[in-house]
C-alpha cells in the first residue's frame, strides 16, 4: 500500500498532543462563538473554516511526526 494512504497507528504521546490541540481549538471556537454571537458574516465563517483547516493539518502533522 502507498505510504500516504496507509493507516497510521499513534502512540500515547501523539494521542496526548492531539488531545491538547483539540482542546485548544475548542477554546478558540468558544471564544469566537461567544464574542461573535454565531454571526453568519462571511468573514467570520471564513475564519472558522480556516481554523478547522489548521486543526486538521496540525493533527495530520502530529500523526506523521517521527518518534
Amino acid at each position: 500500500m502507498n505510504k500516504r494512504a496507509e493507516y497510521i497507528v499513534i502512540n500515547k504521546e501523539k494521542e496526548d498532543k492531539i488531545d491538547l490541540i483539540r482542546n485548544s481549538f475548542s477554546n478558540m471556537y468558544d471564544v469566537i462563538d461567544i464574542n461573535c454571537n454565531n454571526s453568519p458574516v462571511r468573514e467570520i465563517e471564513l475564519g472558522l473554516q480556516k481554523l478547522e483547516e489548521a486543526q486538521f493539518w496540525i493533527i495530520k502533522g502530529i500523526t506523521r511526526e517521527e518518534v
